[in-house]
């Protein structure tokens, strides 16, 4: 417990020093480049290191930096997200709860950074988010979505909800696959309990959307979902040795 008092306080301290830092440089520059610069090389390893955690990525060759992708990952922390701004090499938005931005200085964070929130309390609310991440996915933007919709507790891969698949096949983009093992026990669901974890991010091949209609999205999020889990007990087999070169 004094240790995670200790790292409570400083996770304060580093968001209430980098994020308004992040703020000004977009309001200044009019775009988000900095902000996410911040993020990646900031704000996520000060985060990964304060966990006292170390974080191993594989399959870096399946991601091509100039063909943005939708980016669907299994969920089991909030530190998913630290975790994939430093594991993936691409300026990354994020899909999250509308209850994050009522967060007090996070959700400024997150919007500056271009975060889509999904609002889930009526079908119209959702569609609106929906169509707001096809936007950005057309206007070549990286996006991650956690198509669990929630955190997972045991580890085990829930269902993925198909509505961001729509978006990416009305884009044309690529699905690409990550599973993130170890996040769980970073920073388990419920409460602040923070434990030194060895954190392992798997990149899986993409996934072509080409030639596929809106009523395939079903299909694709199911193929999508197989992908991940393969992905993940690939990472928690491999979870002995490190498998991966370690990134922060």
């Amino acid at each position: 417990m004094p240790v995670n008092i200790v790292q409570a306080v400083s996770l304060g301290l580093l968001c209430g020093t980098v994020i308004p830092i992040a703020l000004f440089a977009q309001r200044f520059s009019g775009h988000s480049r900095v902000s996410l610069w911040m993020a990646r090389n900031i704000w996520a390893p000060i985060i990964i290191a304060g966990g006292l955690s170390r974080l191993f990525v594989s399959g870096l060759d399946n991601v091509s930096p100039g063909r943005p992708a939708l980016v669907v990952s299994n969920h089991q922390s909030y530190a998913d997200i630290p975790i994939l701004y430093r594991a993936l090499p691409v300026p990354l938005r994020f899909t999250a709860k509308r209850e994050i931005e009522e967060l007090p200085l996070i959700g400024l964070f997150m919007r500056a950074l271009g975060m889509v929130f999904i609002d889930r309390s009526s079908p119209r609310t959702a569609a609106r988010a929906v169509s707001e991440l096809g936007k950005a996915l057309q206007c070549g933007q990286w996006t991650v979505v956690f198509p669990e919709g929630t955190r997972s507790i045991n580890g085990v891969v829930g269902p993925f909800a198909a509505g961001s698949f729509a978006a990416a096949i009305a884009g044309s983009v690529e699905i690409l696959p990550v599973a993130i093992a170890g996040s769980g026990r970073m920073l388990s669901k419920g409460g602040f309990r923070v434990r030194p974890s060895k954190i392992q991010v798997r990149i899986g091949q993409p996934i072509s959307t080409s030639g596929l209609k809106p009523g395939d999205r079903f299909a694709l999020a199911a193929k999508a979902r197989e992908a991940v889990e393969h992905l993940l007990a690939g990472a928690l087999e491999d979870s002995a040795g490190n498998g991966a070169g370690s990134v922060g």
